[in-house]
């Protein structure tokens, strides 16, 4: 017996070590995001033609995203300038969006990947190299298209979603500079012009941004509409999800402010119903004790009229005889007038 007790507890060990260890595997963990704007200056470099722009988590890494008219590539390293590479043993990327959706160069990358096509897995090819991951010195390489190449000139965001680490990263970059940081990098050199330059994108694109509001249904009047800029297709997105998250908080609200009160109205029919049913049991026995003593009242009078009638005939025997006794004394208003009542009888 101790012997299968103490199996069962060894097999049960294992069992919630797995459980445990799933968990902190668990690749839908919380992502970490990091927001890159336009305020994050494109540094180019004209005689190689290419631009990079770089951002740190504030954690010790640094996020370099570099541009050279056919390639984005995302380098990750130890250092600002990004000459320590930083390595991984097992680098992924789980999606790249344009302005929300998924990129369609990157889906073309998931299908044409080994193995499987749920996101991109060091180690693993893509069909033409067009996708590469090399954990070893932390890069990630899209080679681009004609229409990715579009789509990024026109859009408002660029999304790398990746896991380097046991938390995904969410890089979010405003790409409402790109279009200039592309035409700065493709303009002629000057002939001693070798050294990167930072271009401030304010200065390089000037313009006003319009703002909308994202409106609340008509029925919701304590939410409060959110602005968000007008051409951001992101910051719509923000914003109608802001909206759409208390729209449901305060559905909720009135659903437990119905149910409750629905429950209260319910509990008062129960409780009017019980009071009901017990005054009606209550005039039943009322009313069944009533015939009861009604019952008794008759029957009472019925043994009574009985002893009456007997005692009578004992009485008239002797009434007829001229005599009286002192137990007829009680029924002596059915004696005959002859027989008086009899002051000795008490």
């Amino acid at each position: 017996m101790f012997k299968q007790l103490l199996t069962t507890f060894i097999v049960l060990c294992c069992f919630s070590s797995t459980i445990l260890a799933m968990n902190a595997n668990n690749p839908f963990a919380k992502n970490e995001s990091i927001s890159i704007g336009t305020d994050t200056n494109w540094t180019i470099d004209k005689q190689s033609k290419l631009a990079t722009k770089t951002a740190s988590d504030g954690k010790g890494s640094y996020y370099h995203l570099r541009f050279d008219n056919k390639r984005l590539k995302l380098s990750i390293s130890k250092d600002a300038e990004g000459a320590t590479a930083k390595s991984f043993s097992q680098l992924e990327i789980k999606d790249v969006q344009i302005d929300g959706k998924q990129a369609p160069l990157f889906k073309w990358c998931l299908k044409n990947q080994d193995r499987h096509d749920r996101f991109l897995q060091q180690g693993l090819t893509v069909k033409k190299n067009i996708c590469s991951i090399n954990g070893s010195d932390g890069t990630f390489i899209m080679r681009l298209n004609k229409e990715t190449l579009l789509s990024l000139q026109k859009a408002n965001s660029l999304i790398i979603m990746l896991k380097p680490f046991r938390t995904p990263v969410e890089l979010d970059y405003d790409l409402g500079d790109f279009s200039a940081m592309q035409a700065n990098l493709n303009m002629s050199a000057a002939p001693k012009q070798a050294k990167a330059v930072a271009v401030p994108a304010v200065m390089a694109a000037p313009k006003i941004e319009k703002k909308c509001k994202s409106n609340p249904p008509a029925e919701y009047k304590k939410i409060k509409a959110v602005e968000y800029i007008c051409s951001d297709v992101s910051s719509k997105m923000k914003a109608e999800t802001s909206i759409a998250r208390q729209v449901e908080q305060e559905k909720a609200k009135q659903k437990t402010l119905a149910d409750e009160k629905e429950k209260q109205r319910k509990l008062a029919e129960e409780k009017q119903q019980k009071e009901l049913a017990l005054k009606l049991e209550q005039e039943k026995l009322l009313a069944a004790e009533a015939a009861a003593l009604a019952a008794s009242e008759e029957k009472q009078m019925a043994i009574n009229d009985e002893i009456t009638q007997k005692m009578l005939n004992v009485c008239k025997k002797y009434w007829d005889k001229g005599e009286h006794r002192c137990y007829c004394e009680k029924y002596i208003e059915h004696a005959p007038s002859s027989i008086q009542a009899s002051s000795t009888c008490k």
